[in-house]
């Protein structure tokens, strides 16, 4: 078999930019997916799929940049599609697009009661319905391979729920994430252990993947999100998720992880995957470029 495939979602900036890129290095061609080729895709931010593209293509690997609305499922399907007919096969799926609208009328940063029902409906769509779609097209065709590995990328929003120490936390839209997050991502979160008997057989890896409190977007927007909880300081590098997936990706060991939450920190200190410098680099210089990690010496493709 030639090289090993992803497809990853939101790949055009932040945590899914860095997985792509790891993975690139480390031997795999990508299927990068946001909502466009060629203009920012989140708050008019830096970061586009071309750029990714090419920045994949530079380290000796195929791209396919495809522009996918998750909010629109024949775009899910075509996508998808697209990606067999030109490599197929994919061996690796990661979700990590996500629905984030932190304004006046978003989900993200609101109180229940304040949100319109349309946000709470792309959201629902965004997070939780596109993934579980896309987690049915790479079960169907990795049950044909006999082989994958899927990562469906969450936020840890357990301390929505943890009563030792909920009541001590402000409420949303006064400091915090809208509840919707939690509870989408209850959705997302339940998929491997729901679906983990299923796969096994066809020797199918899936994993709910933690990537942790990441520096993941750049400084101009740290001033707009740090009043739901980012804490920029003491966040850790995209280089963490995006070795942690590679790991996962590559591993024989994987298999071990199916149907359960992986802590992509943990994963990375348990291997020894990064030194912890490479972790925890000044945040004040931004977005961290994951290709000036060296690559891991086992453990690949």
């Amino acid at each position: 078999m030639g090289r090993k495939v992803a497809f990853v979602t939101g790949a055009a900036r932040g945590i899914g930019r860095a997985i792509a890129m790891d993975l690139a290095q480390h031997g795999f061609d990508l299927v990068l997916t946001a909502r466009s080729l060629e203009t920012p895709t989140f708050n008019d931010k830096p970061g586009t799929l071309r750029e990714v593209a090419a920045q994949v293509e530079a380290l000796g690997g195929r791209a396919l940049p495809i522009a996918l609305d998750l909010l629109e499922p024949d775009q899910i399907r075509s996508a998808w599609q697209q990606a067999i007919d030109t490599f197929g096969r994919i061996d690796v799926l990661v979700t990590s697009g996500n629905y984030i609208e932190p304004g006046p009328t978003g989900t993200y940063s609101n109180k229940f009661v304040d949100v319109p029902w349309d946000a709470f409906d792309r959201h629902a769509r965004i997070t939780g319905l596109s993934c579980l779609y896309l987690n049915q097209l790479a079960v169907k065709q990795m049950m044909t391979q006999k082989s994958g590995v899927i990562m469906n990328v969450t936020q840890n929003a357990s301390w929505l729920q943890d009563e030792t120490y909920v009541d001590t936390l402000p409420l949303p839209g006064e400091g915090m994430p809208g509840m919707a997050v939690a509870v989408m991502r209850g959705i997302t979160d339940r998929i491997p252990a729901a679906l983990k008997r299923e796969v096994d057989p066809f020797g199918i890896t899936i994993v709910t993947f933690d990537p942790g409190m990441t520096i993941s977007v750049d400084k101009g927007l740290w001033e707009e999100v740090g009043t739901i909880g980012y804490r920029p300081e003491i966040a850790h590098s995209v280089a963490v998720p995006a070795r942690a997936a590679t790991y996962l990706a590559t591993s024989p060991d994987a298999r071990r992880f199916s149907g359960k939450l992986v802590s992509a920190i943990d994963l990375v200190r348990e291997h020894t995957l990064l030194t912890e410098e490479q972790m925890f680099p000044d945040w004040q210089e931004g977005i961290q470029d994951v290709t000036s990690v060296p690559p891991m010496s086992t453990g690949t493709v």
